[in-house]
């Protein structure tokens, strides 16, 4: 096809000029939409220049990004009778960055968010992935001096401490780049987290130390020469950074992951490869494959998150190396909420538009279509239907003696987004208004997910009511108020409170009572009461039990038993 191509190069130029001319007078609707993206989610493309030495051999770009946002793939190909002709196809992302534009301008425009978020102890990841030679290196690069600029020179508010490490994976091997390329391992902590053992942890001062320390790190990355580069990376690096508030000691740590996965190639590509070569390149096509499982699984997650349908979803991330040291951004019972940046970086020669296609196949896989949702009116009991102003009212009005600054625990958040925020986090930002003790912060921060816990019960009730009134107009059906089962928790009606008692424990149905003939059914229900010397959890008494009718068992409660403290805590918490 190569041959073919220069015989027609100035067919296919001329072609692809027309399409576009087209394209641009007949299209009506801007393919980007803010509105449709992931919250902790995006995922961009990156089309470089063409090179000088691809000039020299009369390239010509077969991907172009339209005026629309969208990314078009123009793929040469014969015809029947042997005429030259073009296919094309159109990708449509969160934000599609052409050969104009600089790794400033995609850093102003989704990177310096994710810093920010990192300085509020939060976790951020970016990764880079493409054919060899599109350009991954070359972006990472840029994106780690403009973080570190930031990070270091005291653009983020605060005073920081800033820990970095930078190690490679091949395959199932790890090495760490900042230490002679000494072997390293991943190990999984009794409580799930992800541990490197081996890795040197380096604690730059300065931001020409710390770009000193990266200069260092990519003369010992593994690279190999392949048809398409003379220096491939033949191994995802990876650059993790950790920022320590000294100033709030109760906040959590930021975490930001720059990837910069190994680059894929084609079948064509791989030929002449040796039997290592072609193991090589197996383990990296198995590793992106895992990546992108995870990462869409982590999105399908987060679209559903708070939603009491919700399903389980599983996320593979011990399938490969990669993926479990990686898996703090993934896990979904992570505290800290990770906010993900995919860049898939794109060569646009016509000669490589086939990987080009693969690409961002790849990229469009991971972009998830966020479903179409009638928004919920504003409610003052239910938090997740708050704005910003309404969240900043409901601080003030609750925070007590001193009164917190709403400012400073939540500049910008929803409520639902200020409901997602870990309890350190929380703490720790509340903390910043003078005179707040942390006593005074853990007990605002109950006292929200107290009212986000009902005001989920509220929304799930809203149906149930319907089904009650169609009971109610049958009065000689039984009474059949929602399903009880043995094992539930529920929440009584203020008329059934006896001894401080408000959350029960039902055991069994009371089959005195329907040998009796009622219609309502009764449950032996145990009592449960908070606990005294740990928030957040209750203790279950069994031998104090009561029998209790299902009309009465309003609210169910979510509780699961912790083998660790012996007491039963809210699920998910």
């Amino acid at each position: 096809m190569d041959a073919y191509f220069f015989e027609n190069r100035d067919f296919f130029a001329n072609r692809i000029e027309e399409l576009e001319i087209l394209s641009r007078s007949s299209r009506t609707v801007e393919s980007s939409d803010p509105s449709k993206e992931v919250h902790d989610t995006a995922v961009c493309v990156r089309i470089r220049p063409l090179t000088e030495e691809e000039i020299g051999w009369d390239h010509i770009q077969g991907v172009v990004r339209d005026n629309f946002g969208a990314a078009n793939i123009y793929e040469p190909r014969r015809k029947v009778n042997g005429k030259p002709d073009l296919n094309r196809t159109s990708f449509t992302l969160d934000h599609v960055y052409g050969p104009d534009s600089s790794t400033k301008d995609i850093y102003d425009d989704r990177v310096q968010d994710l810093v920010q978020w990192v300085g509020g102890g939060g976790m951020s990841m970016l990764l880079a992935y493409g054919q060899t030679g599109s350009g991954k290196t070359f972006t990472v690069s840029g994106m780690e001096k403009l973080v570190v600029e930031k990070l270091m020179d005291g653009k983020v508010s605060g005073k920081w401490d800033v820990h970095m490490c930078i190690f490679e994976i091949a395959g199932s091997n790890m090495c760490d780049l900042l230490n002679e390329r000494n072997p390293i391992s991943v190990l999984e902590d009794p409580f799930g987290a992800m541990q490197l053992v081996g890795v040197l942890e380096k604690k730059p001062t300065t931001s020409g130390e710390f770009l000193g320390l990266i200069d260092i790190a990519k003369e010992l990355r593994s690279t190999e020469t392949t048809t398409k580069n003379d220096q491939s990376s033949r191994s995802h690096a990876i650059c993790r950074i950790r920022v320590v508030n000294k100033e709030a000691p109760n906040s959590p740590e930021g975490s930001f992951l720059l990837v910069d996965l190994a680059g894929s190639e084609a079948s064509a590509d791989t030929q002449n490869h040796s039997r290592e070569r072609m193991a090589e390149t197996r383990e990296i096509n198995k590793s992106l494959t895992t990546l992108k499982d995870c990462i869409r699984a982590r999105a399908l997650w987060s679209i559903g998150r708070g939603e009491a349908s919700q399903k389980h979803i599983h996320i593979p991330f011990r399938t490969s190396k990669l993926t479990q040291v990686l898996k703090s951004a993934f896990d979904v019972s992570n505290t800290q909420t990770c906010k993900t940046l995919v860049i898939a970086c794109i060569n646009p020669s016509i000669l490589d538009v086939a990987h080009s296609k693969n690409t961002l196949r790849y990229a469009e896989m991971l972009k998830v279509p966020v479903p179409k949702a009638k928004p919920r009116p504003f409610d003052e009991r239910i938090p997740t239907t708050w704005e910003n102003k309404h969240v900043q009212e409901w601080i003030s009005k609750n925070s007590g003696r001193p009164p917190m600054n709403p400012l400073l625990l939540a500049p910008r958040e929803n409520g639902l987004q200020f409901c997602r925020l870990q309890e350190d986090e929380f703490v720790g930002r509340a903390m910043l208004t003078p005179g707040v003790k942390p006593e005074q912060a853990k007990l605002l921060y109950y006292k929200l997910w107290a009212l986000h816990i009902d005001s989920r019960a509220l929304m799930n009730g809203a149906s149930a009511s319907i089904e009650t009134k169609s009971v109610e107009t049958a009065p000689k059906k039984p009474w059949k108020l929602k399903v009880v089962k043995a094992g539930m928790f529920f929440r009584l009606d203020e008329k059934e409170i006896k001894d401080g008692v408000e959350i029960v424990m039902a055991l069994g149905v009371d089959t005195a009572s329907e040998s009796k003939g009622r219609d309502e059914v009764r449950w032996i229900c145990a009592a449960v009461r908070p606990a005294t010397d740990t928030p957040e959890a209750y203790e279950l008494f069994v031998a104090n039990q009561r029998v209790i009718g299902a009309r009465w068992l309003i609210d169910e409660i979510k509780l699961e038993y912790d083998i660790h403290t012996r007491y039963y805590l809210i699920a998910g918490s």
